[in-house]
């Protein structure tokens, strides 16, 4: 069992770190509203699109790109559609791996630094 104030420090820089998590991922949805959320950011996206649609028709892509589904940048579609999942993804996934680490680095700060037995003492006895 973990030490309780090392517990609550660890459970204070949780709180912490997940409210820097949720508020860098509400400046980037800002920062991205603000750049590609323009009439010129989706004009630049279509000519773009289009260009490489020409490069596939002519034959000089060396790869056969999909259609575009949508007349926006992709950014603009994660970030206004889906950032309710983007957040609770980087939320779980930053929450198992900060419990990961902590847990490990709690135990090795618990673990005793006493000299290991030798092996004769911790060998069954002999009949």
């Amino acid at each position: 069992m973990m030490h309780r104030p090392l517990l609550m420090g660890m459970a204070a820089g949780y709180v912490v770190l997940m409210g820097v998590l949720v508020f860098g991922l509400l400046q980037a949805r800002v920062w991205v509203a603000q750049t590609y959320d323009t009439p010129e950011a989706t004009e630049n996206w279509q000519k773009l699109t289009q260009s490489l649609e020409q490069r596939q028709n002519q034959g000089r892509s060396p790869v056969k790109r999909p259609r575009q589904r949508s007349d926006q940048p992709p950014i603009k579609i994660l970030f206004s559609e889906n950032f309710p999942a983007i957040v609770a993804w980087s939320l779980v996934i930053m929450s198992i791996l900060y419990w990961s680490v902590g847990i490990m680095i709690a135990g090795a700060l618990r673990t005793p630094s006493h000299q290991p037995a030798s092996a004769d003492a911790d060998a069954p006895p002999r009949v």
